[in-house]
């Protein structure tokens, strides 16, 4: 008998896919419920916890209503594709008072992008202690196959829903970084800096990505566009923050004494 396999997507806009197809998930209130029960995967959410995590400011009277019928059009869209209920339920559990009532939405381990993105990066980080950069390489670019853009995108930016995408785009520059020093290591310097100039863009103010691209800059013989990099974001940080990084300081020396292109961490 063929599994059935119903898979979730939370690194992008909210999707459900069942055998490749996309299921209809409803309107975007009903898709941060969905998203706060994939994010605590076999735990018991409380209304309560639903409420907070979901609206943007105070919920109104109607609010407990409101995710009554969203767990209950949740539960029919997983009904659909499996009718024998599969690895993936949605289990209500009794409480009192009312906003004590919880679900729990079980689903198979590999089945949320966000579960399989981290153990990649695991994966990716465990072949690089060990030296085995091409492993680890093909495992990061696995992992970067999975990020559709902005996370959880489409929802309202409740604190939670903010913080969540904060997380998880500080482990998205972790996975860039690490693929770019993989690229480096295996001699694609030239690849390692485009990627390291896109993730500049993205994320302004990392020293370590200023680093990073300085070392590989160096291994293509451009110490001098290295140096200025790094002594630019020296004088940014000094500027602004009133702090010189030790990180930057060596990397600019190293620079200058013309071993600036050692290993990147």
């Amino acid at each position: 008998m063929k599994a059935i396999s119903l898979r979730f997507g939370l690194l992008g806009p909210v999707e459900a896919h069942h055998d490749g197809a996309p299921l209809t998930i409803g309107p975007p209130q009903r898709r941060a419920v969905l998203a706060v029960l994939l994010l605590s995967p076999r735990q018991a959410v409380t209304v309560a916890t639903l409420r907070e995590r979901i609206w943007t400011s105070t919920p109104p009277a109607s609010a407990t209503q409101a995710l009554h019928v969203h767990i209950h059009h949740l539960r029919q869209m997983l009904r659909q594709p499996m009718p024998d209920s599969g690895p993936t339920r949605l289990v209500t559990h009794p409480g009192h008072p009312p906003d004590q009532v919880s679900y729990v939405l079980h689903t198979a381990p590999d089945a949320v992008d966000v579960t399989g993105f981290r153990a990649l990066l695991d994966d990716g980080e465990t072949a690089q202690h060990a030296g085995d950069a091409r492993t680890a390489l093909t495992h990061y670019a696995t992992a970067l196959k999975l990020w559709r853009g902005q996370p959880l995108a489409g929802l309202q930016p409740s604190p939670y829903i903010l913080s969540t995408r904060q997380a998880l785009a500080e482990i998205r520059l972790d996975l860039g970084k690490r693929h770019a020093a993989s690229l480096l290591e295996l001699g694609s310097a030239a690849r390692a800096i485009a990627e390291l100039q896109d993730l500049r863009t993205q994320y302004p103010g990392d020293e370590s990505l200023v680093v990073l691209l300085a070392r590989a800059l160096c291994r293509t013989g451009a110490e001098t566009r290295a140096l200025r990099l790094v002594t630019d974001e020296l004088a940014r940080c000094e500027r602004e923050y009133g702090l010189r990084p030790a990180a930057l300081l060596h990397q600019r020396n190293a620079i200058v004494q013309g071993t600036g292109t050692g290993a990147a961490s």
